[in-house]
This record gives structure tokens, C-alpha cells and sequence, in this order.
């Protein structure tokens, strides 16, 4: 019971987290709305213009966002092997929160209602398996730190030999790439003719 109150602890800290930076993009952009709202091309007019009538080569899309989500992936797998491992967990967390606020903000101040249904558009379906994936991530990289820097912490590692230990963590890595890959997928080839379709009629 110790232990799955800890994990459920951890995963709320990192809830409050998000929303914690959530409320501080939120705030950003309400506070300083002319200037982002004036200087930014995010989501004005012209740039869902462009998204609107955009022929996207899948291929190459594909290899972008691969390239981004794995870049993720390697950047937090690499930090979690140094003493800083825990906090770069909770620091993502909270510049995930961040981002999510900049966006519903500067949607819903353009386009009111359809803001929100616009960039439900932009992460749809891709997002069922990102968002999964990224916790698991998080997850990963956190017990990986602890069990390098704090082993009286790591309950996982007193179980079986160092080595199984090691086949456990790899195997959890690559079902969490498998998960990104898959979600990538669906951002590179099926998101782009859902979010043109609903930009036609937005």
C-alpha cells in the first residue's frame, strides 16, 4: 500500500505541476495579450490559411515529427541518467503545462468556442497515445534517476538481479518508443486530413 500511495503522490505532483504551468501560460498571454497576439503567427487567419490549403508530403512530415518526439525521448532518457534526472521530470511537466495554457489561450482569444475545437483538431487522434506515452516517459526517466542516485528509493531495483532489472527498464523503453512511433503515425498521416477537413468548415 506504501508503495502505490507513493506512485499515486508522485503522479499528482506532476498533475499539479502541469497545472501550474498551465495557469502561468494562461496568465502570460492575458497579461501581455496585444504583444504575443500582435507579433505571433500562431493560429491567426493567415496562418489557418495556409494550414487549410497545405498539400502535406506524409513521408517527409513523418521523419519531422519522428525526429521531434524522439528527440524528446533521447533528451529526457539522457538527463535521467544524471543527478538532475528527477527535477528535468518535473521541470517537463511543467513547461507541458505551459504550452497547453499558451495554446487554449491564444485560440480561444482568436476564435472564442472554435479555438478550443481548433486545437482539439490539431490533437486528435495523435494525442490518445502521446499523452499515455509521455507519462509512462516520465514515469521511466524518474525511477531510472532514482534507482542511479537514490537506490533507497527505487522499490523496483531490490527485486531480481541487476541484470533483470536492466531487461525490465529496456523492455519499458521500448514500448514506450513503440507507443511514440505509433502516435507519430497518426500525427504524419491521419491528423493532417482531420484538421484540414475541419478547417474547411471552421
Amino acid at each position: 500500500m506504501h508503495r502505490i500511495y507513493r506512485m499515486d503522490s508522485r503522479h499528482i505532483s506532476w498533475l499539479y505541476l502541469f497545472l501550474g504551468g498551465f495557469l502561468a501560460g494562461v496568465f502570460v498571454i492575458n497579461i501581455w495579450r496585444n504583444l504575443f497576439l500582435q507579433d505571433m503567427e500562431l493560429l491567426n487567419a493567415a496562418s489557418l490559411n495556409r494550414l487549410r490549403y497545405l498539400e502535406v508530403d506524409e513521408g517527409s512530415f513523418f521523419l519531422y515529427v519522428l525526429k521531434e518526439r524522439m528527440g524528446t525521448v533521447l533528451a529526457l532518457c539522457l538527463l535521467a541518467t544524471t543527478y538532475v534526472g528527477t527535477y528535468a521530470v518535473s521541470v517537463f511537466a511543467l513547461w507541458l503545462g505551459a504550452m497547453a495554457g499558451v495554446f487554449l489561450s491564444v485560440a480561444s482569444i482568436r476564435y472564442g468556442i472554435k479555438g478550443i475545437l481548433l486545437v482539439l483538431a490539431g490533437i486528435l487522434p495523435q494525442y490518445l497515445l502521446l499523452v499515455p506515452a509521455c507519462i509512462m516517459l516520465m514515469n521511466w526517466c524518474y525511477k531510472v534517476s532514482n534507482a542511479l542516485y537514490h537506490p533507497e528509493k527505487a522499490a523496483d531495483i531490490r527485486y531480481g538481479t541487476r541484470k533483470q532489472y536492466l531487461m525490465r527498464k529496456a523492455v519499458q523503453l521500448l514500448m514506450i518508443i513503440g507507443v511514440v512511433l505509433a502516435g507519430s503515425v497518426m500525427e504524419s498521416y491521419i491528423n493532417p486530413i482531420l484538421l484540414s477537413g475541419f478547417l474547411k468548415i471552421f
